[in-house]
């Protein structure tokens, strides 16, 4: 009975599976009318579709579904050309929509050439042969649209619509850089692409998709983008994206992410600065006091680690005084003095680059206190 009914369920599956296809395959006829309602119902009926186990994992969905956003937008874009009211962020939505349904289908859309008596044809090296079928003619929308695209995600970005500001600005970067682009002459200069990387991280940052924003930064800088504050927008994501790690005590993943940072960007002092950090957490001041100094060495201008320089010397004079409670004033001077000399300078850099921050100058106190009460001059 138990196997009856577990066979019974897997009929009614693959039923619902199979009628999931057919439908798919329905809809796909009307997704080149040029009327707008079939096209928007289009989009709604299909939405099952995308969470089928087989459907989701066939190319025509996603196909069916991209060309009847597109052809809504353009529709919409028709309209507005005719001076009839549109909406456009509704417009935008459309054809956001339609990058994203194109980008999920170019990967699946491969089809398995077969001989007159349907078995596969086979490669050289006995791989199947294998086609697409609707590439081309989703490169050429999606490389048609860019202007498009490019003009919906800053209609995003001053809607403060992040998520699909990113969307938007990540489909325009990738199509128009893609080899399809660059073949056909209408790939985008480095110049502009990094402009778009930069949008497309600041609008993942307001949206604290760190990792995401990183590595748009990152594209944004290697194609020359220097405006805007990028550096600090792209170590404040490396910095979230740290101490999410450290909260979860993965100092060793944490550590190899900084490292692989620092390859590329080694005069960045934001960077020398989270390694000591994390390094500190790990493994105490003495052994993160080398890269604080590192990040004041090459960041002069950088207040925090001059603060952490003078924070760690000033920790390490401390230590002594601890670890020698019945140490006379006679004692302890020669050992703290010069650790104290030393550190007086960061703070006092560090004081004065941000004076609204008291801490250095918190600490500088406690340091001409304790000189005071020892009798040093």
């Amino acid at each position: 009975m138990k196997k009856m009914i577990l066979l019974a369920a897997a009929i009614m599956m693959a039923s619902g599976a199979s009628a999931q296809m057919s439908l798919v395959k329905d809809l796909s006829k009307k997704a080149s009318s040029s009327n707008p309602m079939e096209l928007i119902e289009v989009l709604e009926k299909i939405e099952p579709a995308f969470t089928n186990p087989e459907s989701a994992k066939d190319v025509l969905t996603w196909y069916t579904a991209g060309k009847a956003a597109f052809g809504v937008y353009d529709k919409m874009y028709e309209m507005k050309l005719l001076q009839q009211p549109v909406d456009d962020n509704m417009m935008s939505q459309a054809l956001a929509a339609a990058y994203e349904y194109y980008q999920t289908a170019l990967p699946l859309d491969s089809i398995v050439e077969v001989d007159k008596n349907g078995a596969p044809k086979l490669n050289k090296d006995g791989s199947k042969k294998v086609k697409t079928k609707y590439s081309k003619e989703m490169i050429s929308a999606m490389t048609g649209h860019m202007g498009d695209i490019a003009n919906a995600g800053n209609i995003f970005l001053q809607a403060s619509d992040w998520e699909n500001a990113a969307h938007a600005f990540g489909n325009y970067a990738d199509i128009a850089s893609s080899a399809f682009a660059i073949a056909n002459g209408v790939a985008a200069p480095d110049s502009t692409l990094s402009q778009v990387r930069f949008f497309q991280g600041y609008s993942q940052y307001q949206i604290q998709k760190y990792a995401e924003a990183y590595e748009s930064f990152t594209k944004a800088r290697k194609l020359g983008y220097t405006d805007n504050n990028i550096v600090d927008f792209q170590t404040s994501s490396l910095a979230n994206m740290v101490q999410a790690m450290l909260d979860k005590n993965e100092y060793d993943k944490a550590n190899n992410f900084i490292d692989n940072a620092l390859k590329g960007d080694p005069m960045n002092g934001t960077l020398h600065d989270i390694k000591g950090f994390t390094v500190e957490l790990q493994n105490g001041v003495d052994a993160a006091l080398p890269y604080y100094r590192k990040a004041a060495e090459v960041d002069p201008d950088y207040a925090n680690a001059h603060f952490d320089v003078g924070r760690c010397l000033y920790l390490q004079a401390q230590k002594i005084i601890d670890d020698n409670p019945n140490a006379t004033n006679k004692d302890l001077v020669p050992k703290i003095k010069p650790i104290y000399d030393e550190a007086i300078p960061f703070l006092e850099k560090a004081a004065k680059l941000n004076p609204e921050d008291k801490k250095a100058q918190n600490v500088l106190d406690d340091i001409l206190y304790k000189f005071e009460v020892m009798g040093v001059k």
